[in-house]
């Protein structure tokens, strides 16, 4: 019987069923990521602690992207190659190592190098996590098991930015310390807990001849939804590069920005449960498409939200939903797309767009933010979501019309409803 193709919606229900090592999972994951605070105070470690110039942490961040964007596909090769725990174990010990080591560097080249192995290492857990929920949860149950795991996830977000507020100040070199001990304590969940440690069971899915990165690029469908992917991200992405730079132009303190940073993650884990019955009931790609809809709006927003802390605010609301609405769903999609034998290269592919846009929002930042000032920034933004949006729908009818089996019939085979 044929895969759900990502235009299915998952059938509802009040808790989701799963088994213990999801639930380890997604303990660790959320401690794992709530110690994610040296990113985003990197450039003002290198410039208030170690004195570099504004253009040296620029390259010591570029560095970074350019490793976030490498990372994901090859610990996705790794999770499919040699297994799910043993690629967790050696992307969280890597990245520990480099965090602890990083205070100790003093050399712009030695800061690069070690920026650029962060960017490698410190999301190159998700495809094994995302593969492994998949491996752990039964197919009717996977939309919420995601969605559940980008939620406890984002608590763990907010959490480093609290931690982060209070240490940046005064003891911004303990940032580095905090985040070793928070991957460690994540790697000794996976060992203690054997998350990962028995291969997938494949028995229902004949190995495939579309695992290799070949028949991958043959893959309409995926490249398809990994390309609209990055089109929405270039867009909101502009909340980290965009918006701080257009905030201070309206002559607001940097904890304006901190606000605006509080409301957000306020906003998504109070949005994800709440609609959570809804995205439930429809098809996925459309809860894409119309989270990148209302990211647009949201970033349209903050062009009207000028010189108004509260204008920011109501703005930040509506991207905030639509970051719930893609991000609950999009993995659903690429978990169908998948072949079962190849989920973490898949997934790799899919989450390297999440270091990519971080190359290539800045540059739209950057040359908008010259040409036309905040004003045309916020309206490329805005145009990114609608195109992103319109695509998915454009995707989600294409499957629609290649899908030729009923697939109902599946949901009612799934051992452990949603």
């Amino acid at each position: 019987m044929a895969r759900k193709n990502g235009t299915t919606p998952q059938p509802h229900s009040a808790s989701l069923k799963a088994p213990a090592a999801y639930w380890m999972l997604v303990v660790g994951f959320t401690i794992c990521r709530s110690g994610c605070i040296v990113v985003p105070f990197l450039s003002l470690y290198l410039v208030r602690q170690q004195h570099f110039s504004a253009a040296d942490a620029a390259q010591v961040s570029a560095a970074f992207g350019a490793g976030w964007a490498i990372g994901p596909v090859i610990a996705g090769w790794l999770a499919d190659r040699i297994g799910r725990g043993k690629t967790l174990l050696l992307a969280l010990s890597a990245v520990t190592a480099v965090y602890l080591t990083l205070p100790t560097l003093q050399t712009l080249v030695a800061l690069t190098i070690a920026a650029f192995a962060v960017g490698l290492f410190f999301d190159a857990p998700r495809p094994a996590v995302l593969a492994l929920v998949a491996d752990l949860v039964p197919e009717a149950a996977r939309g919420r098991a995601y969605a559940r795991l980008y939620w406890a996830s984002n608590i763990g977000a907010g959490v480093a930015g609290g931690v982060g507020t209070l240490l940046a100040d005064a003891h911004i070199t303990a940032l580095f310390y905090v985040a070793a001990t928070s991957n460690g304590a994540f790697a000794a969940t996976v060992l203690i807990c054997k998350i990962g440690a028995t291969p997938p069971s494949l028995a229902l899915h004949p190995r495939s001849t579309a695992t290799g990165y070949r028949a991958m690029l043959r893959n309409g469908p995926f490249l398809a939804l990994t390309g609209l992917t990055l089109l929405y991200l270039c867009s909101y992405q502009q909340i980290l590069f965009g918006l701080p730079v257009a905030m201070d132009r309206d002559g607001m303190n940097p904890s304006a920005y901190g606000i605006i940073s509080l409301i957000n993650a306020i906003g998504v884990v109070a949005f994800q449960p709440l609609l959570q019955p809804w995205i439930d009931r429809r098809t996925p790609l459309v809860v894409c498409a119309a989270g990148a809809i209302a990211l647009g709006l949201g970033m349209g927003g903050n062009f009207g939200a000028q010189q108004s802390l509260i204008g920011y605010g109501f703005a930040a609301a509506v991207w905030s939903l639509g970051e719930v609405l893609f991000f609950s769903s999009v993995m659903t999609v690429v978990e169908r797309l998948a072949p079962a034998d190849a989920r973490g290269r898949y997934t790799g592919i899919w989450a390297s767009t999440m270091g990519t846009s971080a190359l290539i929002a800045p540059l739209i930042s950057s040359a908008t933010l010259q040409a036309g000032g905040p004003e045309l920034m916020w309206t490329t933004s805005l145009a990114l979501g609608v195109l992103a949006a319109v695509g998915l729908l454009a995707l989600k009818r294409h499957l629609d019309t290649t899908s030729t089996t009923p697939e109902p019939a599946e949901l009612e085979l799934a051992p452990s409803p949603v």
